[in-house]
């Protein structure tokens, strides 16, 4: 699968690969010439070149991903890969070595049950995205798409043999790891600095921008600084009814053409006058420009009454909305108003607000936030005191009713409340750095030979 969808550019990379095509030379000794050597153990150029393609095709994978092109016939690309694939493998060498050495090279039973069964979900999920590729797919039964579909996946190289032995490489080298950080712990002195630099780091990122904060914090960010001006609210929602956010959707996507038509024409009169206006123009073309004029500034004068008209639908569907569910609304403010009334027995009976359930302190809300309604953000940010609940306002959803709960106090967060995070961050890049650098010493102490100059020919 992943092979086939790259064969038309993997092609060039593999005769660059391979060296220069004019050359002849026998495939097969050239294959077998040794590039990587530990004790007896030898790798060859057909299997660093393989590794080379396949460090290619993750690089256009990766790139891909975020829409970016990456060509896999670069010879600067092709030379990186071959770099890479050396590494790669010499790394493999030395960590089987290791972990042979170390006595870390064989999984319980538990273990190698618990990789087959992650092998078999990897192919199974392999198998079922294949269905989709399957060439006259639609018209197999259920049995016969799963056969041809498997078989896809096999011929690409998806085989549970393959996951399995990779899940075994993966989980020996888990226990490696762990043996090469078990000393690995980080300080209360390390904590306190990473803190001290994430509060500086923070106070300067939102000191003055409030409204990023705020959107952080309604995102679950960790966030190590409070700037000023932050405050907490809830709302009760009135959604319009589902008919009616129909037609104001629909009334809108209409305003958005007519919108369009009216730039159109604009820019139709403005060729047209242009050319109209041209100095020298004969008087035949002229007389044509004139007439394209015309008709140009009939096409806007229409579209001008159609985005009237447009704005005209989007309004009378919106007050319909509104209107629908006034009832509602005043039925809640009427609640609110009653002595005694409980605001989060009532909130919870009649809000739509999804984002509100379960959501203990409430939206973090501060001027200049961009992700909120600006309705909803400015009637919150209207009420003058901690308890005080806006009059139902109109928005993009409904009619928001909102209370002002409390107010986000300014300054760095306490650092119980987020050293557990911290060590936990900070122990894990320290266990990476640390697992990186005894890799790279046993990878030097591995005795290891590369004849890069063999890889060129």
């Amino acid at each position: 699968m992943r092979k086939k969808a790259l064969l038309a550019l993997m092609m060039a990379a593999i005769l660059l690969l391979s060296g220069c095509a004019l050359i002849k030379k026998d495939q097969a000794v050239d294959d077998a010439t040794e590039i990587i050597r530990m004790g007896d153990q030898v790798i060859t150029k057909k299997e660093v070149l393989a590794q080379a393609e396949q460090e290619l095709y993750d690089q256009y994978s990766m790139y891909s991903m975020f829409g970016y092109s990456y060509d896999v016939s670069d010879p600067e690309n092709i030379e990186a890969a071959k770099n890479s694939a050396v590494d790669t493998l010499k790394t493999s060498l030395a960590l089987t070595a290791k972990a042979k050495e170390l006595g870390l090279d064989q999984l319980s039973d538990e273990e190698l049950e618990s990789v087959k069964t992650t092998a078999q979900a990897n192919l199974d999920s392999v198998i079922a995205s294949a269905k989709a590729y399957v060439e006259g797919g639609s018209e197999m039964d259920e049995t016969a798409l799963a056969e041809a579909a498997a078989k896809m996946a096999e011929d690409a190289g998806y085989t549970l043999d393959a996951y399995i032995a990779q899940g075994t490489t993966d989980a020996i080298s888990a226990k490696l790891k762990e043996y090469a950080v078990k000393d690995v712990a980080v300080t209360d002195e390390e904590i306190q600095a990473e803190y001290d630099s994430r509060v500086e780091s923070h106070k300067s990122t939102y000191s003055e921008s409030a409204g990023t904060w705020a959107s952080a914090a309604n995102n679950n960010s960790t966030l190590y600084y409070t700037p000023a001006g932050v405050r907490r609210v809830k709302q009760i929602l009135i959604k319009f009814k589902d008919e009616d956010k129909t037609a104001i959707d629909d009334a809108k996507t209409k305003l958005n053409d007519a919108n369009t038509a009216v730039t159109t024409a604009q820019a139709k009169v403005d060729a047209a006058q242009g050319t109209v206006d041209t100095e020298g123009i004969s008087d035949e073309d002229k007389a044509k420009a004139e007439e394209t004029l015309s008709a140009a500034k009939q096409e806007l004068e229409d579209a001008d009454k159609a985005l009237l008209a447009a704005n005209q639908a989007v309004t009378e569907a919106t007050d319909k909305a509104f209107a629908n569910i006034d009832e509602k609304a005043d039925a809640v403010l009427a609640q609110l108003a009653e002595e005694g009334a409980d605001w989060q027995k009532i909130m919870d009976e009649n809000n739509e607000d999804e984002g509100m359930k379960d959501n203990e302190k409430g939206y973090a809300v501060a001027t200049g936030m961009t992700n909120f309604d600006a309705a909803f953000v400015d009637a919150a940010m209207a009420l003058e005191k901690i308890g005080d609940i806006s009059p139902k306002t109109k928005g993009s959803y409904g009619y928001y009713i909102i209370r002002y709960e409390s107010d986000e106090a300014e300054g760095p967060v306490a650092l119980d409340a987020v050293k557990e995070t911290l060590s936990s961050s900070l122990l894990t890049t320290k266990q990476n750095d640390a697992y990186e650098a005894t890799k790279a010493q046993w990878v030097d102490e591995a005795g290891i030979k590369v004849d890069l100059n063999a890889l060129k020919d």
